[in-house]
């Protein structure tokens, strides 16, 4: 079973790759660069002054082909959202929902407040802490977009995600999405 390409909205490149390595058991062919820059010249052993370094990673395969290659595993290996318990450690768990757009703000404020990508599940809220870069095109944009365009936003999605905790006063919880497909 695989995922049609134009119905991934959110994809965690070094979730994917992770997980593509311990579960088909190949090594996607990573190269690694290292890049390092300072402003004080002084890079020792064990030390570094004002020196930092920059890792990236090139893969022999796509991103997107070492998802579709685990697409079944990932939804055999991990349960659905059915509870969590706060301080008893974070849980990696498909969700099923609505995709909206939230926003935490002082109550009574008229300035505009953190937006972020929610869902809605089975009369829940999570709140995502997303990495933009991983959106599909267009996604990512919608924070910066009018409000007139913000209205009516719920996507029907699948969602693989870290619940991290949940947060008693919002009646949310908080979760870093490593996958997010649309539903048909």
């Amino acid at each position: 079973m695989s995922v049609n390409d134009d119905k991934i909205i959110y994809l965690d490149l070094e979730f994917v790759s992770r997980k593509y390595e311990q579960q088909i058991g190949g090594d996607p062919a990573a190269t690694i660069t290292k890049q390092q820059g300072g402003n004080a010249g002084i890079s020792a052993l064990f030390a570094h002054a004002g020196v930092t370094t920059q890792e990236s990673r090139t893969f022999s395969v796509t991103s997107r082909q070492m998802f579709q290659s685990i697409w079944s595993l990932l939804v055999d290996e991990y349960d659905n959202f059915e509870e969590f318990e706060n301080y008893a450690g974070t849980k990696v768990l498909w969700l099923e929902g609505e995709l909206t757009l939230g926003e935490w703000k002082n109550s009574g404020s008229k300035e505009a407040g953190y937006q972020f990508y929610q869902l809605n599940h089975n009369g829940e809220r999570t709140a995502f802490v997303a990495n933009q870069s991983y959106l599909a095109p267009g996604f990512s944009e919608i924070f910066g977009a009018s409000s007139a365009l913000k209205g009516n936003i719920g996507i029907p999605v699948k969602c693989l995600a870290r619940v991290m905790w949940h947060v008693d006063d919002a009646k949310n919880y908080v979760a870093c999405p490593y996958v997010i497909v649309e539903q048909s």
